[in-house]
């Protein structure tokens, strides 16, 4: 408490908060399990497989031990009914709709919010819309089976998918003890990999690089440099191909939204974890006086993405408050809003190379001569 008479000193830190990236990527598998039901949380694969008995779950657990990945894992369970015929698959897949549900009160009930959300061995229309619906609430990127294996059903499948945030693949891998699997959890694995090697890694992608866990492609497709080719051309309808050059790698980042106008998902990727980062560095200037916090945020957006160009995230940016909608009635009500422009890297999509064969160099061999 001051002094009532003579001189007071208060010291205040007025220099920018810092804007910290949450670069956790936290891995959720939804499907069926006899011994779990429910949201559970594991810190690594290792322990999600010690918990787990028979079932999906532990398929894909097994996928991502396969890829050696480190990452917390949280499990949507349920009990899968018995039984064959189309009744019993759509209750199941209902089953997996709930569990993939569930995933909204994850931060509630666990404390942690995922990143990436897998649900193999359940490709229904449904499950997929439900995939979505989720991912889009927790801005998080979700992996789809297609079942067709040739280019003409894959198109056909592809009709009724719109989104923004699905890594769609279609061929079956064969993991590194032999066993035939869908190339999904392995492609997720993946894009965390890549996106946990560097604090800014959240700005690559996973294509044209090396699946981890992956021995073989059982699903072989048609993949010739600088020709055209089944891979290019499923690569560009939003569906993420594997083939054998130099390793076995992916190849594929296009989305499959043109009413949004991002057409990579790198770009989805870092728009979501600017979002989060504002959502999570900002919540402290709620029911604080205007004049304390306007400059305040102001500074410490510009320091922020000072960093994101300084690490090649974005190519630049542009703060500020229109006068349009921070009117005096809006400002009255408490209300600011802050103008942000910004551009994302773009990543390379190809290389031409123009050569042309001259005789202008004669002359170079008879001076040699």
């Amino acid at each position: 408490m001051p002094s009532k008479y003579g001189i007071n000193v208060e010291l205040i830190n007025s220099s920018p908060t810092s804007y910290d990236i949450d670069n956790s990527r936290p891995i959720a598998i939804i499907g069926d399990d006899t011994k779990l039901n429910g949201l559970s949380v594991y810190n690594d694969v290792e322990l999600a497989l010690g918990a787990v008995g028979e079932g999906s779950v532990k398929n894909a657990l097994l996928d991502l031990q396969a890829t050696n990945l480190k990452t917390q894992i949280i499990i949507s369970a349920f009990g899968k009914d018995a039984g064959e015929g189309e009744v019993i698959e759509t209750q199941n897949a209902n089953k997996a709709i709930a569990a993939i549900t569930a995933l909204k009160k994850s931060e509630q009930e666990l404390s942690l919010k995922p990143k990436f959300l897998l649900c193999p061995e359940y490709n229904t229309s449904g499950v997929w819309e439900k995939l979505k619906q989720i991912a889009t609430s927790l801005r998080a990127i979700y992996a789809i089976e297609l079942t067709s294996s040739d280019e003409v059903g894959i198109k056909k499948e592809l009709e009724s998918i719109q989104t923004h945030r699905a890594i769609i693949s279609f061929q079956k891998v064969q993991r590194i003890d032999k066993v035939t699997r869908g190339a999904s959890v392995f492609l997720i694995a993946l894009y965390a990999k890549i996106m946990a090697s560097s604090d800014y890694g959240f700005a690559q992608t996973y294509s044209n690089r090396v699946i981890d866990g992956v021995i073989g492609i059982i699903d072989t497709i048609e993949y010739l440099q600088g020709e055209d080719c089944e891979a290019d051309r499923l690569r560009a309808i939003g569906v993420t191909c594997i083939f054998i050059d130099n390793g076995i790698r992916a190849w594929g980042r296009h989305t499959r939204d043109t009413a949004l106008g991002l057409e990579s998902l790198h770009s989805i990727v870092i728009f979501d974890t600017i979002i989060d980062t504002l959502f999570e560095s900002q919540k402290e200037a709620i029911d604080k006086q205007v004049a304390d916090m306007i400059k305040q945020l102001q500074d410490d957006l510009d320091t922020f993405y000072r960093k994101l160009i300084a690490n090649n995230v974005l190519v630049g940016y542009e703060i500020s408050l229109p006068s349009d909608l921070n009117t005096n009635e809006a400002i009255a009500e408490g209300e600011i809003y802050i103008k942000q422009e910004m551009q994302e890297m773009p990543l390379i999509s190809s290389v031409h190379n123009k050569i042309y064969r001259v005789t202008k160099y004669s002359q170079e061999l008879v001076k040699e001569l």
